[in-house]
């Protein structure tokens, strides 16, 4: 009896053992599953500490409303370029 009590001890102890492994793989993949679906999502937002005394501004408007243009075409920072002789004759 002692020999099949030692089989049954031991199978119990590598049914555990595989267990443990099999849930820390299953955990591991859950935690690396989260951390890349949080990375590209663009409406996670995360709160920094800033440690600057100047002023932060954070866009809480939505992706639809951050990409329309703000400066329209008509204005600008075009300049009419000309063409300046500086040569001394």
């Amino acid at each position: 009896m002692t020999f099949f009590a030692f089989i049954l001890k031991f199978a119990i102890f590598i049914f555990v053992a595989f267990l443990i492994i099999i849930l820390r793989t299953v955990y591991s993949f859950y935690k690396q599953l989260t951390r890349t679906r949080r990375q590209f999502n663009p409406y996670d937002y995360q709160q920094q500490e800033t440690n600057s005394t100047e002023n932060t501004i954070i866009d809480n408007r939505p992706m639809e409303e951050r990409r329309k243009q703000v400066i329209p075409d008509s204005e600008g920072e075009y300049v009419d370029f000309t063409e300046a002789d500086d040569s001394e004759s």
